[in-house]
């Protein structure tokens, strides 16, 4: 018997929808693919790219015999660094301690020097950089995030390389949430005590570390303890860093806590006597906390009530500082469905090493550059990113969706 034409219909029908659903689960974003690009597992990283070297060990001063940090060094247009002592200190990675005179050598550790591009105050009345460093820590920074949130302001948050491959996730969530991410160094080490090449492996590797897993170059970078000469200060300018201090005083000795050797209520003290001189001041100020244990969290909301009750206006570095980029070089915003992509504005900043850089692989030259954003506040970045995520889930469901009807088809 011959099939009729409904049988026919049927198996056209049946055929036509598994050729769909197979194109369909081909082509559909999966879970992972429906989140923001650079979203990694909550899990510390001790991968590295492939063909490159391993990143540096924590709490290890980063070597300086690696491919890298050779294309690095050689990057330096070594003529405009000056020429000063390493400062002795007992155990490496140390403070160094202050000896003998340092005329010309603008040494902040000792004499509270600082160049006319250091960052050291926000040029407004009555603005706050807010600012936190030596994360980012598991468990305190998220709790640092939803006051921050709470509040309505965003803050820049120094992280250390070696503390970010223990949380690189924190890396892109700090983006994310609209705050301002900077360097402070690989291994918190104090700079002055270290040579001209492990100073560029502290600078680049963090830079590297943080780019690698945002694709942001960061720009500002804050020394350890302070500590920063006409030396270290060379080479960072020359590698494109901005120095960033903080302002006279305004220390707010909060990493003393987790040691101990400080009481809340001194800290509070502290902070108030800094904020009775606020009327006198004609610019605005940048502080010193930190994120290392819940201890400094705490404190953090106290401070941060503190100063807003006394008319400071808090916010991140970037932001302070009127730069509306805050980053050398960003992302491309991620391609709407359906739209023509945005032609890639021109780039704010190459770092010399980008161009040098070699893959030790092969010895060809590795072309590290991105499209970056038009020029915008550091918020409105985080904004696009996750309107971009939003919108590439929004496919993932559709498409998901139409396979679902099409598999019913079939069954």
């Amino acid at each position: 018997m011959a099939p009729s034409k409904n049988a026919k219909r049927a198996t056209a029908i049946s055929l036509i929808s598994s050729i769909a659903l197979i194109v369909g689960l081909l082509s559909c974003p999966n879970g992972a693919d429906a989140v923001p690009p650079n979203k990694i597992p909550h899990k510390a990283d001790i991968s590295h790219p492939k063909g490159q070297s391993p990143w540096p060990d924590y709490g290890e001063i980063p070597k300086v015999n690696t491919p890298e940090v050779k294309a690095w060094v050689k990057a330096v247009n070594w003529a405009k660094v000056p020429k000063l002592p390493i400062r002795p200190v007992e155990h490496l990675g140390d403070p160094p301690e202050c000896k003998g005179e340092h005329k010309g050598e603008c040494w902040w550790t000792c004499d509270m020097c600082v160049a006319p591009d250091d960052v050291v105050d926000c040029p407004g009345k009555n603005t706050w950089g807010l600012t936190f460093d030596d994360g980012p820590q598991t468990g305190v920074t998220e709790d640092l995030f939803k006051l921050l949130h709470e509040k309505n302001v965003t803050a820049t948050f120094f992280v250390t390389g070696m503390k970010s491959s223990k949380g690189p996730w924190l890396l892109q969530d700090t983006i994310d949430r609209g705050h301002h991410l900077a360097s402070h160094t690989w291994s918190h080490s104090g700079l002055t005590t270290l040579t001209n090449e492990q100073i560029v492996a502290e600078l680049m590797w963090t830079q590297k570390y943080i780019f690698d897993h945002t694709g942001y170059k960061v720009k500002y970078f804050r020394p350890p303890y302070g500590d920063i000469d006409n030396r270290v200060r060379g080479i960072a300018r020359e590698l494109g860093f901005k120095t960033v201090i903080w302002s006279n005083d305004w220390d707010t000795q909060d990493w003393q806590l987790e040691e101990n050797s400080i009481t809340p209520k001194e800290v509070i003290r502290i902070f108030k006597n800094d904020l009775d001189e606020l009327p006198t001041r004609k610019k605005g100020v940048i502080t010193l906390e930190h994120d290392g244990d819940q201890k400094m969290a705490h404190m953090a909301r106290t401070l941060l009530e503190m100063g807003i009750k006394k008319g400071l206006k808090p916010m991140n570095i970037a932001q302070c500082m009127g730069d509306k980029v805050g980053y050398l070089q960003v992302p491309a915003p991620a391609p709407v469905p359906g739209k023509t992509p945005p032609k890639p504005a021109q780039q704010p900043h190459q770092d010399p090493a980008s161009s040098a850089a070699a893959d030790p692989s092969t010895g060809d030259k590795m072309d590290t550059t991105l499209g970056t954003l038009p020029a915008g506040d550091v918020s409105k970045q985080s904004a696009g990113i996750a309107s971009s995520a939003l919108s590439l889930t929004g496919l993932s469901a559709v498409c998901w969706a139409l396979v679902t009807v099409v598999t019913s088809l079939i069954l």
